[in-house]
């Protein structure tokens, strides 16, 4: 059966934002971090119809009905999948791709159990060289910069000998073609002929939030050029969508904000010197799509970028990406010339922890970058800077933080607060302050240990990936749960990192969309999340066999003498299983 490649419906969903897909339909109103209205698919005049931007989801607490935003458009359209996929990449300006057929879905994945493997293969050859003597001046180049042999293995450095075919030579031996280790991005292929991408160079090994390694860059010993080179995109890897760093900050039970840095070193510097929630792009500025995977851990967030001048200009990209995404942005700024790896190995913690304390916010830091630009000594200045600040304040939705910063611009121009506000265009909103949003938190709660065992895998795909081979699909007793537990075994299986989104694209029929989305609703917080999900195999187990046992003493009462010796003997082995497991 032909089907999208899970890249490209990746790309259509990050593209066609479902808040403003559905506003097209619906009028919503922002109440607690959601967006509300009446559902469009049944009569209602209280709002239980939700829309959430973060997971790219809508669901009615009424009438149970949810999904991605290519399942929204099936249904107010009455269209079917394909067409709805097509209407959505028009909206967008996406171009259609060829439908994968299921012999190329499988070469596709094959080849990145592959390249996976290659680069586990790699990343430990380019650490022990780096730990052996033929490693010894990048060793001591780290060291040099502040790097012990702790932080060396937490991120697992590696160095790449100054050699053509290392790594070349270590991947055919194992037993794959040149081709594809030149498809891998690990080698280069000339006139038919593999050589090592990286040579002489400190290996950062790039790895994903399930702990796998998908890319590498990697840096100059010299003033030689590149300073950094990197792997180029693959079907394992794309920079656009990843963050050096990710994979540490996933494994931390609690981010109350995170650092944004530009570099590898930043992160490998500042983590070494305690700052432990700290990310960087892959040699890119930074993208939508990676501010929304910094969104699965934290809402707060600080730019750190270079003190220079090409600084400024990215931190200014990465803040309006940032508060698209409903991050809250405070800006981290130090002189000209230094970097968050510099300035850290030179202040240290302490002196890190300074500027966090005096970071100001985005609004703060646009007002300032815009002052520079006039000459407030002047009466022509000062009223430039005030009618463009009052551009700046005007993007606030808080009345009273407008009021807060005309004062302070008021201050620095000799303008009222009155006068700047004035300034700015008054802004409309429609909201129904008096309707009465229902939220039915009992959905909440998980109904059995089929749910609550569904409900934590979703929400922890690398936990489940854990657990994944202990049970099957056909220990759950509903057809959704059924589905929906194979295609979750199917995603990890093909080694990806669904969305939400993404894991309901796998699922055909309504109703186990409905029920899926009904369980990324439950909020599961296990401080043991293998140890959770085991724990409800084993209650899953023990359902089933009750259940069991409850149907053959049913049976009991109209079976033959010769049948119930049978059916007695099912029930004493499954009375035997329960005991012996401590199920009851």
């Amino acid at each position: 059966m032909a089907r999208f490649s899970d890249v490209w419906l990746s790309e259509l969903y990050n593209k066609c934002d479902i808040v403003d897909v559905v506003s097209d339909y619906v009028t919503l109103a922002e109440r607690g971090g959601r967006y509300w209205g009446l559902c469009p698919f049944h009569h209602e005049k209280t709002p239980s119809f939700s829309v959430n931007r973060e997971k790219q989801l809508y669901y009615c607490f009424g009438c149970k009905a949810g999904g991605n935003v290519a399942n929204f458009v099936m249904k107010i359209e009455n269209l079917t999948f394909g067409e709805s996929v097509e209407l959505l990449a028009r909206r967008c300006g996406l171009p259609m791709p060829k439908l994968v057929d299921d012999k190329q879905y499988q070469e596709i994945k094959e080849k990145k159990r592959q390249i996976a493997e290659m680069h586990k293969l790699a990343a430990r050859f380019y650490h022990n060289t780096l730990m052996s003597a033929a490693g010894a001046d990048a060793l001591a180049y780290l060291k040099r910069r502040g790097v012990g042999e702790e932080t060396v293995k937490r991120f697992g450095l590696g160095y790449a000998p100054d050699s053509w075919d290392s790594v070349v030579s270590l991947l055919t031996a194992e037993g794959y073609s040149e081709p594809l280790i030149g498809e891998s991005g690990l080698a280069a292929v000339k006139n038919g002929k593999a050589f090592d991408a990286f040579r002489n160079r400190v290996m950062y090994p790039i790895i994903n939030v399930f702990g796998d390694v998908v890319a590498f860059g990697g840096r100059v010993l010299d003033d030689s050029t590149p300073k950094y080179l990197n792997t180029k995109d693959t079907v394992l890897f794309n920079k656009r969508r990843n963050l050096y760093g990710i994979d540490l900050l996933r494994r931390q039970r609690s981010v109350k904000s995170a650092v944004i840095v530009e570099g590898y070193m930043d992160v490998v510097s500042m983590y070494a010197h305690g700052v432990k929630a700290v990310v960087a792009s892959l040699g890119t500025a930074l993208t939508k799509e990676q501010a929304i995977l910094l969104k699965r851990y934290t809402n707060d967030v600080f730019i750190s970028y270079d003190g220079d001048e090409a600084g400024e200009i990215a931190t200014g990209k990465a803040m309006d990406i940032l508060e698209a995404e409903g991050f809250n942005v405070r800006v981290i700024r130090f002189d000209e010339g230094l970097d968050p790896d510099d300035f850290i190995r030179r202040y240290g913690l302490a002196g890190f922890a300074k500027k966090v304390k005096a970071a100001p916010s985005a609004i703060q830091y646009r007002l300032e970058m815009k002052k520079r630009e006039f000459l407030l000594d002047t009466e022509d200045g000062r009223e430039g800077y005030a009618i463009e600040a009052a551009k700046i304040i005007a993007r606030l939705d808080s009345p009273i933080k407008r009021e807060r910063y005309a004062e302070m611009v008021a201050e620095q121009t000799g303008f009222s607060a009155a006068s700047i506000l004035g300034q700015m265009h008054k802004k409309t909103a429609n909201e129904n302050t008096s309707a009465n949003y229902r939220y039915n938190r009992t959905e909440k709660t998980a109904d059995n240990s089929e749910s609550a065992f569904l409900a934590c895998a979703l929400a922890d795909i690398r936990s489940f990936e854990a657990v994944a081979d202990e049970i099957g699909a056909d220990e759950f007793t509903t057809p959704s749960h059924k589905n929906i537990f194979s295609a979750l075994s199917d995603c990890v299986k093909r080694g990806i990192q669904p969305t939400d989104a993404e894991i309901l694209s796998h699922l055909e029929r309504e109703d186990d969309r409905n029920e899926a989305v009904r369980l990324m609703e439950i909020m599961t917080a296990a401080e043991d999340p293998v140890a959770y999900l085991k724990d409800c195999v084993k209650k899953i187990r023990t359902a089933k066999m009750k259940g069991e046992r409850e149907a053959l003493m049913e049976a009991l009462r109209g079976a033959s003498a010769e049948q119930q010796r049978s059916l007695l003997a099912r029930i004493g082995e499954i009375d035997k299983e329960l005991n012996r497991n401590r199920f009851v």
